[in-house]
Formats: structure tokens, sequence, C-alpha cells
């Protein structure tokens, strides 16, 4: 082999050999980039379920309020209230009032629906599963309230109304929020429930997994 060849040789295996190193390197860049995606992506989709289910607790804690306000309890147009007693005219505004503070439960709710199915296609059933709790109580307390419209209801039936205390009755009282700086047994569960889903969305608000 002559020194040119030998020159050429040596070119070439240095040539090859930097090409092969920029392909490892590419490679492992881009697995960084991946696994920054990645983390990128479970940030914000932990961050927006747990902005969401904040705004949900608050939205139930609401529907709970004891105090009802005149601005939320609006009179039935003036052709419908002159036929309407006084009694039917009070519970119309008081009806529209819970209406109104379930429509933001059901709009908070239904923001979360989206992020948690994505969210179980990524992580699986186990924020899913957290999440149960917490619909099982709005249903609880949604029933309470139902019920209780159906109470003051001038219209409702003596025997409805007593089929409904009768159920009532073997249930706890969960209507109102007495607004102590202890909580009430509803709210415990509801404020416990709740941090199991923040102590499993938490950790994936960290960049450092990636």
């Amino acid at each position: 082999m002559t020194c040119t060849e030998l020159v050429t040789l040596l070119k070439d295996l240095v040539l090859s050999g930097a090409a092969i190193t920029g392909a490892v390197v590419a490679v492992k860049g881009l697995g960084t980039w991946q696994r920054q995606l990645k983390g990128q992506s479970e940030y914000e989709l932990s961050r927006r379920i747990l902005v969401s289910v904040f705004k949900y607790r608050d939205a139930i804690n609401g529907v709970r309020h004891p105090a009802m306000w005149g601005y939320e309890m609006p009179s039935p147009p003036e052709d419908e209230a002159a036929k309407m007693s006084r009694e039917q005219i009070s519970f119309y505004g008081t009806s529209k009032a819970y209406q109104a503070r379930w429509d933001k439960v059901q709009t908070e709710r239904t923001s979360l629906y989206a992020d948690l199915l994505e969210a179980e296609a990524i992580w699986g059933v186990e924020l899913k599963q957290l999440f149960k709790k917490v619909f099982d109580l709005e249903h609880e307390l949604f029933t309470r309230v139902r019920h209780y419209i159906e109470l003051i209801n001038p219209d409702t039936s003596e025997a409805k109304k007593e089929a409904i205390t009768k159920l009532d009755n073997k249930a706890r009282d969960i209507m109102y929020d007495d607004l102590s700086e202890e909580p009430d047994e509803y709210k415990k569960d509801l404020i416990s429930s709740i941090e199991h889903i923040e102590k499993y969305l938490k950790p994936k608000l960290s960049h450092e997994k990636v």
C-alpha cells in the first residue's frame, strides 16, 4: 500500500467514524427531545386537570352555600306570574337559583371529561378511579338537592313528599355547608378525595422527569 493509499484509507476511516458518532449523538438527542416532549405534554395535561378539579370543587361548594341572594332568584315572566300563587312564585325563584348553581357544576365536569379520557389513554385507569369518589359525592348532593326542590314545590303531591321524606331520613343531611372553620363531614370527604387526586397529579408537574 502506497503512502497516498494509506492517507486515503485513514481519511475514509475518520469520516466514517465521524458519521457514526454524529448518528449516535442524533439518536440520543432525539430520545431526549421525545422525553422532554412527553414530559411537557403530561405537565400540561396535569395542570389542566388540577385547575378544572379546583373549579369543580368550588362549584360543588357553591351549591351548598346556605345563603341565596336575590340576584340568584329570578321572578317568573309577568304573564306567568299572574297565574301563580305566592308560593309558586317563591318556588320558581328558588328552583331557578339551584338550577343555575348546578349548571356551573355540570360545566366544570364537562370540561374535565375530555382531559380525563386523555389521561386514561396515557396513564391507565388509576386517575379515573380516584375521580369516582368525587363524582359519587356530587351525585349524593344532587339527589339531596333534587329532593329538597320536590319538597318545597307547592305542586308536589303529599304522597310524594312523604316518600321523599322517608328516603331523606335514611341519608345524611348534606344540603347546607355550615361554613364553620372545621369542615363538616361532607366537605371533609370532598377535600380528602381531591387531595388524593392532587397527590397523583402533582409529581407529573415536575419537568425533572425528563
